[in-house]
């Protein structure tokens, strides 16, 4: 029975519950509130911010800088429909020891994925990583869950993804404009340069650009950084 992993949520009215994970799989955790925030106090040196996913009316937690990297590449995921921070903490029973994974996300395929953070630094080698990591990863195989343990570490992926987060939301869409852009980029070009021979007005067209550039409509190379004057910016071949 101490191989058997306990998890606390909260039921749809608030009330906290607790079960073996595996009885978790049919919990939409992604839609219940978390059972834990970070500690709020004079002197504390962790960033907390509230991250608003894309034409969603909810917020998601974010205890770190390194999570909110982890919250943008989870909505950069075409295959993640939702997620939740903090809506679960796992524990094994008679143990005073517990973790709360940063967040829970909703697959496509309907599979439930925990996504976790590898701490900075020497704590990444750390015997408490290691306990974390094992008692995820045991919660994961017996609640049928995806685990996910995101590196943060400072690429140029990562930064061009916060740079185009903020055009993610879909009141950057216009039909009419995607359609003339993706003929316009039918082959490399600058993406500035083919914003000027759109002919469209140049404000509301880059914002569309680059709102079809983040799901992955028009393609950039993400290994470099984005740079709107010379990056080269062409159309995938299905969005023709």
């Amino acid at each position: 029975m101490n191989d058997v992993v306990w998890a606390q949520f909260r039921s749809c009215s608030g009330r906290l519950i607790e079960r073996p994970v595996q009885q978790l799989r049919g919990e939409k955790l992604e839609e219940c509130a978390g059972v834990w925030e970070p500690p709020r106090y004079r002197g504390r040196r962790a960033i907390t911010t509230w991250w608003r996913p894309a034409d969603r009316a909810g917020h998601v937690g974010c205890a770190t800088l390194g999570a909110l990297e982890a919250a943008i590449s989870l909505e950069f995921d075409p295959q993640v429909t939702a997620f939740a921070s903090w809506p679960v903490r796992l524990f094994r029973a008679g143990s005073s020891d517990g973790y709360v994974p940063d967040f829970f996300a909703r697959l496509r395929n309907g599979q439930a994925c925990v996504l976790v953070r590898r701490p900075s630094g020497g704590a990444a080698s750390g015997e408490a990583w290691g306990r974390t990591l094992k008692l995820v990863t045991a919660a994961g195989a017996q609640a049928g869950w995806q685990v996910r343990v995101h590196e943060g570490d400072e690429t140029v992926v990562t930064r061009n993804r916060q740079r185009l987060a903020r055009y993610r939301h879909e009141r950057m869409a216009c039909p009419d404009t995607a359609r003339a852009l993706r003929e316009v980029f039918t082959g490399p070009r600058p993406f500035d340069n083919g914003i000027q021979a759109s002919g469209l007005p140049p404000l509301r067209t880059a914002a569309c650009g680059l709102h079809l550039i983040w799901r992955g409509e028009l393609l950039i190379d993400w290994s470099r950084p984005f740079a709107p004057g010379h990056s080269l910016v062409w159309t995938r071949q299905e969005a023709l």
